[in-house]
């Protein structure tokens, strides 16, 4: 029994364990979508500024607007790259937490299986002992009624 106890006081631990692995992954999920969104984001401007490039090319711009949004053009792109990098960075911390997590979990699932196991066992000792109680009483029984 006392086996029992101290494995389920292992199986509480690791259930903290998991708990607070659950937490950091949630965490470096919320993390990686902040800047994932971001990047989405400066994605869509550049998109529009090209959009709004071309036309001026094609529609014989001034050269101040063929300019301006050429610099905002290589300035997006510069920007871009860096949260690009963040975002490879944010991804590959979050797939670390969540491989993390999976090993927790397996972790809590043994110590149960064990507990499980453990709770078997005794149940099957308990039911041995009775069984033996039961046919001792029997065989007294039959002993002290055999005499008569």
């Amino acid at each position: 029994m006392t086996n029992v106890q101290a494995f389920e006081k292992i199986l509480h631990h690791q259930e903290n364990l998991k708990n607070e692995a659950q937490l950091e992954y949630k965490s470096a999920v919320t993390d990686f979508e902040t800047v994932a969104e971001e990047l989405f984001q400066l994605l869509k401007q550049k998109e529009t500024i090209e959009d709004k490039y071309q036309q001026a090319l094609h529609t014989s711009g001034s050269v101040t607007t063929l300019v301006s949004h050429h610099t905002y053009l290589q300035q997006l792109k510069k920007q871009i790259l860096h949260v690009e990098a963040t975002v490879n960075e944010k991804r590959s911390i979050m797939e670390d937490k969540r491989s993390l997590l999976t090993d927790q979990y397996v972790e809590v699932k043994k110590f149960e299986k064990i507990i499980d196991h453990k709770w078997e066992v005794i149940k099957l000792k308990e039911k041995e002992s009775e069984s033996k109680m039961l046919d001792e009483a029997s065989i007294r029984q039959y002993y002290n009624h055999g005499d008569r």
